[in-house]
């Protein structure tokens, strides 16, 4: 039985009268009548009494009626859900991120994301195994550095980002060597950081280790220590830009440059929600506006799998 039938069916139940119920359908007379015969035929009972050209619904008619006008509530009540859902008028947002300045990221321009969809939920997962909570549909989308390639996930290349040793007194250098750094009061992040993972390996290649005098996992905190001279730190550019750095000063890192790529990560030929498209767009355009390196193929890539 197919639903074009029922729809049919119901048109003339609803008009009692072939010929107008053709007409509202857009179809021939003849070609609705074939369709009723059709009908009745699966259905084994006879749909309508024809009396001259006066038509009624038999018993059987009544019965096929009111189940067909269930089903066609059911139908348009499954329409308004998805398109409701597509729109984000209900649902949610489930994104992944690892620890550290990423969910920073994710969780600031979560701020402006509320502000545009106040009535969508936000759930922001951080783990270290971004491209699992991916796969097992934990989450919408993942972002994070350096994920590991599997066959059933797109991983994007969002940007390439630095780091900067920040601090509370303009330098005439605006470039500062690795091994400087390491000579350096440092405030840092603990060792479970990304950030801080990455200075760990490159302090080693230098044969030593990385003795910080205050280590905290507050951006906020390790700022604000900066900003009454107790000493410098490490941040990405990621942190720097989106925090309250006006009167705190920067010089990049050389000899060798701290660098990374940041990566959006998403299940291949899988539906991507309005809401998750709509985060992502925010994503770029951010990105984009901070004058992020991005690679001009990456986010075109992106733009024709999501946006």
């Amino acid at each position: 039985m197919e639903l074009r039938h029922l729809e049919y069916f119901l048109m003339v139940s609803k008009e009692l009268h072939f010929t107008k119920a053709a007409e509202n359908l857009g179809i021939s007379q003849p070609t609705l009548s074939h369709q009723i015969k059709m009908l009745e035929k699966e259905v084994g009972y006879s749909l309508f009494n024809r009396v001259g050209k006066r038509i009624e619904l038999t018993r059987v008619g009544e019965i096929v009626q009111r189940e067909a006008l269930n089903i066609q509530a059911s139908i348009q009540s499954m329409s308004s859900q998805i398109t409701a859902f597509s729109k984000v008028e209900m649902g949610e947002l489930k994104i992944a991120v690892l620890p550290g300045e990423i969910t920073d990221l994710v969780s600031t321009l979560c701020i402006q994301f509320n502000q545009l969809y106040p009535s969508i939920k936000v759930l922001i997962e951080t783990t270290d195994q971004v491209e699992k909570a991916v796969l097992e549909n934990q989450a919408d989308f993942g972002i994070g550095f350096q994920l590991d390639q599997y066959d059933m996930l797109q991983v994007t290349k969002l940007y390439e980002e630095e780091f900067y040793l920040i601090s509370s007194q303009q330098k005439e250098e605006q470039k500062v060597s690795f091994s400087s750094v390491l000579d350096s009061p440092l405030i840092l992040f603990p060792n479970s950081h990304q950030c801080r993972k990455l200075l760990n390996k490159t302090s080693a290649t230098f044969g030593k280790k990385l003795e910080p005098i205050i280590e905290t996992s507050s951006i906020k905190s390790i700022l604000n220590l900066v900003r009454n001279d107790v000493g410098l730190s490490v941040v990405s550019r990621t942190l720097y830009e989106f925090y309250d750095t006006e009167d705190l000063f920067f010089q990049r890192i050389e000899k060798p440059a701290l660098t990374r790529g940041v990566y959006l990560v998403m299940k291949k030929n899988c539906f991507i929600n309005y809401a998750a498209r709509e985060y992502i767009k925010l994503l770029v355009r951010e990105i984009e506006k901070l004058h992020f390196h991005t690679e001009k193929e990456a986010m075109q890539s992106l733009s024709n799998f999501v946006l």
